[in-house]
């Protein structure tokens, strides 16, 4: 029997070269797009490079501040953490194997007559343990010289080959940053652009910042990393933690404060830059579902148009074999057969294109992670992501080719003969 649809599937594809245009056409766009979104967001979530061990390690980024006296009037301060926060009080974390904390900037200056940007990464000794950075030459600086304020810098390879070229001496040389003089100790492989959190051109240790850099006791710019033996170790960071926040609060009797996380990176990238008080992520996870149905359904109703257009076309065959006894559930099944090896062709095509679209534009075309850092299109192979499209092809096939299948086997012969409708 499926021989025998196969066999009707390509005669029809065949007579009608518009319809079958249209319909690989909109689908293999649909699959394309989400491929390469799906994929893009498995590499930033699963890590690689400095953060090959992204599955032991959770966040605590933003924190949010109430005054006392302006509770009434909802008044509040969202940013990342204050320094003596992290310092005092998020470092001493027990239950985390190592934590660190770290702030980001940006560099912009003028050498050989071009301006350059680069980023910057000011860190503790533990940003070292916690991040897999492969070293090229040379090594990072210790917790010894983070306490004494040591200029030491290491560089990515990137940076070292724009200011020293090929020279292989540039161990012990001097770089020049905001009035600084910062002599490099090492040098690293410059980090994948998917890397969310360990990124950067320049490090150095994060106690030659001014102090202007946190805003007071809570708010600032820095930024919290703990690594655990195993994800099962989450939940009693995530409780120490807020233990500590808690404590702090109760102390504090000119503010309320509130400390999102320690999140993982994809609960992370869910709260996004809303209020982190307001993120729930059973809320969020319906949120994204939605979006993505919607992206879903869009083409799907459209095909499904295709679709009812397709059985006016083929009213005389369908209303003859009715005509000759073939029962309404055997028409249904043959146009959902149709219907799903049009999606999966179209699938095959839609993976094929994002392939093709991540080789020529993932360059050029962007994902807008956050104020640092924009993601490039990714292409790799990834069981999980090949699932999700495969469901992707068979939720589009079912969502287009459901209702027409229905209306195509209560059919009645006589009627459409005579000039009636399907």
């Amino acid at each position: 029997m499926l021989k025998n649809y196969f066999r009707i599937f390509l005669k029809i594809a065949s007579q009608n070269k518009l319809f079958t245009f249209l319909s690989l056409f909109g689908i293999s766009l649909t699959i394309m797009f989400v491929m390469i979104f799906s994929m893009t967001i498995s590499k930033i979530t699963t890590g690689s490079g400095p953060e090959s061990n992204l599955k032991r390690i959770i966040f605590a980024e933003r924190v949010k501040t109430k005054n006392t006296a302006q509770q009434k009037g909802g008044g509040y301060n969202i940013s990342s953490c204050g320094r003596l926060l992290c310092e005092d009080h998020l470092k001493n974390i027990k239950s985390a194997e190592f934590s660190s904390m770290y702030a980001y900037d940006q560099w912009e200056f003028i050498f050989n007559g071009q301006h350059e940007l680069k980023k910057v990464t000011a860190t503790d000794a533990d940003y070292w343990k916690i991040f897999n950075y492969k070293f090229i030459k040379g090594r990072p600086y210790t917790s010894e010289d983070v306490v004494n304020k040591a200029n030491l810098a290491v560089i990515s390879e990137s940076l070292k080959q724009l200011l020293f070229g090929d020279d292989d001496n540039a161990l012990g040389k001097t770089i020049r940053y905001n009035s600084m003089d910062l002599i490099v100790t090492g040098i690293v492989e410059d980090p994948p652009a998917t890397d969310q959190n360990a990124y950067g051109d320049l490090y150095f240790p994060y106690t030659l910042l001014p102090d202007t850099y946190s805003l007071g006791t809570f708010t600032g710019g820095y930024r919290m990393a703990f690594e655990a033996k195993s994800s099962k170790q989450f939940g009693a960071i995530r409780n120490e933690v807020q233990d500590v926040v808690s404590r702090l609060d109760a102390a504090d009797t000119t503010h309320t404060v509130f400390l999102s996380g320690p999140y993982t990176q994809l609960e992370k990238m869910m709260v996004g830059y809303g209020d982190p008080e307001d993120y729930s992520r059973g809320t969020s996870i319906f949120k994204y579902l939605m979006i993505a149905l919607a992206f879903i359904l869009l083409p799907a109703i459209n095909l499904m148009a295709l679709n009812f257009a397709r059985i006016h076309e083929r009213g005389e065959e369908i209303a003859v074999r009715k005509s000759f006894g073939a029962p309404g559930s055997a028409l249904k099944g043959q146009f959902l057969f149709e219907n799903v090896l049009m999606t999966l062709i179209g699938g095959v095509l839609g993976i094929l294109l994002s392939y093709l679209m991540v080789a020529l534009f993932g360059d050029i075309i962007s994902l807008r992670m956050s104020y640092f850092n924009n993601v490039p299109l990714t292409f790799s192979f990834n069981f999980n992501v090949f699932a999700v499209a495969l469901a992707a092809c068979l939720l589009f096939a079912l969502l287009s080719g459901y209702l027409p299948a229905i209306r195509l086997s209560g059919m009645k012969p006589a009627v459409y003969l005579k000039g009636g409708e399907v």
